[in-house]
């Protein structure tokens, strides 16, 4: 799992290694504010990110305003294989 919320925090992405068959490599994309604001976190991170990984998303129950529902969350493509809640 690589949390990652601005694109500075995982330099070299396109190097990861992700040719492991028993390893599957989450981006957890972390970002608070408006659906249009994190929409735009969202698209800039899975955009940089390589081919073969997989992405999670994160809701705040605060600092998100509204908080997407689950199913407006699994609406994103590519589709979150995890979803956290702080």
């Amino acid at each position: 799992m690589l949390h990652q919320f601005r694109l500075s925090m995982i330099s070299g992405e396109q190097r990861l290694n992700t040719r492991h068959d028993d390893l599957a490599i989450v981006i957890h994309m972390d970002g608070q504010g408006n659906p249009g604001d994190k929409q735009q976190t969202w698209d800039a991170v899975t955009g940089a990110a390589p081919a073969g990984v997989f992405f999670g998303w994160k809701n705040f129950f605060v600092k998100d305003h509204p908080v997407l529902t689950p199913a407006e969350t699994m609406a994103h493509a590519p589709q979150p294989v995890m979803i956290s809640y702080q």
